[in-house]
């Protein structure tokens, strides 16, 4: 029982896909610790790739998103609860000059911020002039609450974990924090470690429990779709500041059940992460997220989490 409670979590689960879209899908199968983590995402799709080529979508995405999340997690045997808790603070933020800075002192191209009103929030889809999903006010909303089932197998060295999701419709589908129906999830994820470096996968798949006439329905063309990470890990050692010093460089994948005409909402979505861990402050972690190569992922994302002792 005490290695599977220790081998639970040898490994962090990877974090989302935070952007309007996926925000009402269920969220990646968890470790199974009780955790609070703070997220803050800045996102926009060119307003030149707004209109689809049939001229029957739609999309404006542009905004700033603060999200706390809540991990509450619970030993049932072998296996663990984790219920995980979200809300998000939606506005036009403050980011988008700083990002035009970094952008201009790099000589990298602005992907269209040119062509958009600064520190704008508005998150809308629609398709033949129906509305799908709108948000312009900003404000705070409870997002959908995912309840897992994880079961560990194995060490903190070499082991993984699979699990069960249950997304509850606490948010709500019109301001995309939500979905409107239950949705599931199974995954699984393996690790192995090989002296300061280690190795990790997480597979999963999700069903979308839509109701029948929920306006999503226009815009997809299946309600179930995979997501995959992988990632390699430099291992901190010792109270130094230097040899303390942990790194986890991650590629996630996220498959679209979209079916718009926009390409950027319609194809799979790639994001890379990037996490900084130290022995010395071994229960937090801080990272950045940022999209690669896609804008079905938002352009950048940084978070901090901390986990409490079981």
């Amino acid at each position: 029982m005490a290695m599977m409670a220790f081998g639970l979590g040898a490994q962090e689960t990877p974090r989302p896909n935070r952007l309007a879209w996926f925000e009402g899908f269920p969220e990646p199968l968890p470790e199974g610790a009780t955790e609070l983590a703070l997220e803050a995402t800045s996102q926009m799709l060119r307003p030149d790739l707004e209109h689809s080529a049939d001229g029957r979508s739609f999309a404006r995405l542009d905004g700033e998103e603060w999200q706390l999340t809540w991990d509450w997690a619970r030993k049932v045997g072998s296996t663990r609860i984790n219920i995980r808790t979200r809300v998000a603070s939606r506005s036009g933020g403050i980011a988008d000059q700083a990002i035009w800075n970094w952008h201009q002192l790099l000589n990298l191209p602005q992907g269209g911020r040119e062509d958009a009103p600064k520190n704008r929030l508005v998150y809308h889809l629609e398709r033949d002039g129906h509305v799908i999903g709108d948000l312009s006010r900003p404000g705070v909303a409870l997002m959908d609450l995912d309840v897992a089932w994880v079961r560990p197998f194995g060490t903190p060295d070499a082991g993984g974990r699979v699990g069960v999701t249950l997304q509850l419709p606490t948010g709500k589908q019109a301001n995309f924090s939500g979905d409107g129906g239950t949705d599931g999830l199974v995954g699984g994820a393996a690790w192995r470690r090989f002296g300061r470096f280690k190795l990790f996968g997480q597979v999963e798949h999700v069903m979308l429990g839509l109701p029948e006439h929920s306006p999503l329905r226009e815009v997809m063309d299946k309600t179930s779709f995979s997501r995959a990470w992988g990632s390699l890990a430099w291992l901190g050692q010792g109270p130094g500041l230097l040899n303390g010093l942990g790194l986890e460089i991650s590629l996630g994948y996220t498959g679209s059940p979209y079916r718009t005409g926009l390409a950027r909402l319609d194809r799979a979505g790639w994001q890379q992460h990037w996490t900084l861990r130290h022995t010395r402050l071994a229960r937090w972690r801080f990272g950045v997220s940022e999209e690669a190569g896609t804008f079905t992922a938002p352009d950048i994302t940084a978070y901090v989490a901390y986990r409490f002792r079981d």
